[in-house]
């Protein structure tokens, strides 16, 4: 079973991921994806860019998906497709797939989707974040078979971290 953190922006997703991957000391293969508020333009916003995840954050319009304003998105859904390819290659061994975040953006590219899908449907161990939005996409992913959903809100974030890195560690063992 793969491993989905679900819940509303700026509830600690990320954090409890970065927490769980921390203790478990695994190498890491997927994506991170990060708005850049220290970046922001008046007239566009702040540029949000998806990155490998576990190698350094550069900042290039090769991976900028697009940008926030007024939490407005707007999406560059060719970057998404030109990323998607990554995700299907092969995960390296004794990798942990890594899906931070998986949001409304990401929807509006089919190759990516079908890649996200591909990663759930697969035996390597995924801990992805996902926004509680409802989207077709996302709802596929939070219903998939092969996965628990863990609810986080601000008021059980910390008390979630030992029942998600015990879920972890135990689908690790599984594997």
């Amino acid at each position: 079973m793969h491993t989905l953190i679900v819940g509303p922006r700026h509830v600690g997703k990320s954090t409890l991921i970065r927490r769980v991957l921390e203790e478990i000391g695994r190498p890491v293969f997927g994506f991170e994806t990060k708005k850049e508020d220290s970046l922001a333009t008046e007239e566009k916003g702040s540029p949000v860019y998806i990155y490998d995840a576990g190698k350094e954050r550069v900042q290039t319009a090769e991976n900028l998906v697009g940008h926030c304003k007024n939490k407005c998105f707007g999406t560059m859904k060719e970057t998404f497709d030109r990323y998607a390819p990554k995700l299907m290659g092969p995960v390296p061994e004794g990798h942990i797939v890594l899906l931070d975040e998986i949001g409304f953006m990401e929807s509006e590219s089919e190759a990516f989707c079908g890649a996200v899908m591909h990663l759930l449907d697969g035996d390597a161990p995924v801990i992805a974040a996902v926004k509680d939005k409802d989207f077709p996409f996302l709802e596929a992913v939070r219903s998939h078979p092969n996965c628990k959903c863990f609810y986080i809100d601000e008021e059980n974030r910390n008390e979630l971290f030992p029942e998600v890195l015990a879920f972890v560690k135990e689908q690790l063992k599984e594997k």
